[in-house]
């Protein structure tokens, strides 16, 4: 018993410096990996790292050559659906852009600039790359002309287009009463009936009863009123600017009664209410 003891005490030792040694080379395995994790983590944010500052330059790069390069310096402005206003006078108004880069062009300001032009009604600008500028421009149509300090042109909306010219001299023309308002090309002159005349001296002008007299004028009066007058035998037509649809209303009343001896007629008031009355001429 005394012996087998003896050599169970003497086999302890060993086995705790087999499992000293263990422990040890653990550490040491632990302490390899957790550097390798450390290099391998240390690497990938290298590799972030310059991949951000390699994108970022491209990026960087790419700006400044798309940006300054001659290739993308305009050089040609091309304009459509000017009819009335002349190309040069567009230019001037779109500013200097021949040279500019195409890139860094605003567009809605380009826009913004040519759409403030009075004969202006809508406009696209569009880049063609790599060095064109497309301007399209939809004109406003001269509808009639207006006096009032002098005589205007205005599009069928009432809007100032430009001053009287011979080109515009047959258009029918609107008399408005003076105004203290400071007159502005491209303003909407449309308040005091001027629209409302418009419209119904172009439904007058659409009917059979005008086709060889044509109404073509419009006097717009202080007691809201308007007389609109025909051009061959002068014949007047008085209506009211408030009742103005149902005066002319009225008239489609009474139109085929009048249509054999119209030439005889030398005005038809529509104003009074429920009613029309009828002059002739003197020598009829």
């Amino acid at each position: 018993m005394s012996s087998s003891c003896r050599v169970l005490r003497t086999q302890k030792p060993n086995k705790q410096k087999k499992s000293g040694k263990a422990f040890t080379a653990s550490r040491r395995l632990s302490h390899d990996s957790n550097f390798w994790v450390r290099v391998k983590t240390g690497f990938r944010w290298a590799l972030k790292t310059f991949l951000v500052a390699a994108g970022a330059y491209g990026v960087y790069f790419c700006y400044h050559f798309f940006t300054t390069s001659p290739r993308f310096a305009v050089s040609q402005v091309t304009l459509t659906g000017n009819q009335i206003l002349q190309e040069k006078e567009l230019l001037e108004r779109l500013g200097p852009v021949t040279g500019d880069n195409i890139f860094l062009l605003n567009l809605e300001s380009l826009s913004t600039q040519l759409a403030g032009h009075p004969w202006v009604q809508t406009v696209s600008v569009r880049k063609i790359f790599p060095k064109e500028i497309l301007v399209e421009v939809k004109e406003r149509k001269p509808y009639a002309r207006i006096k009032l300090d002098k005589v205007y042109i205005v599009d069928n909306f009432g809007v100032l287009l430009a001053p009287e010219t011979s080109a515009f001299s047959h258009l029918p023309l609107i008399i408005h009463p003076p105004s203290r308002e400071e007159v502005v090309l491209g303003r909407n002159v449309s308040e005091d009936g001027v629209v409302s005349s418009l419209k119904h001296m172009h439904y007058f002008n659409q009917l059979s009863f005008f086709s060889d007299n044509p109404i073509q004028s419009a006097d717009i009066d202080d007691m809201s009123r308007v007389t609109f007058t025909t051009g061959k035998d002068q014949m007047k037509i008085f209506m009211g600017l408030e009742t103005i649809a149902q005066d002319f209303k009225n008239f489609m009343i009474v139109r085929d009664t009048l249509e054999k001896d119209k030439k005889s007629i030398e005005h038809i008031d529509l104003s009074f209410k429920d009613r029309v009355v009828i002059k002739r001429k003197e020598n009829s």
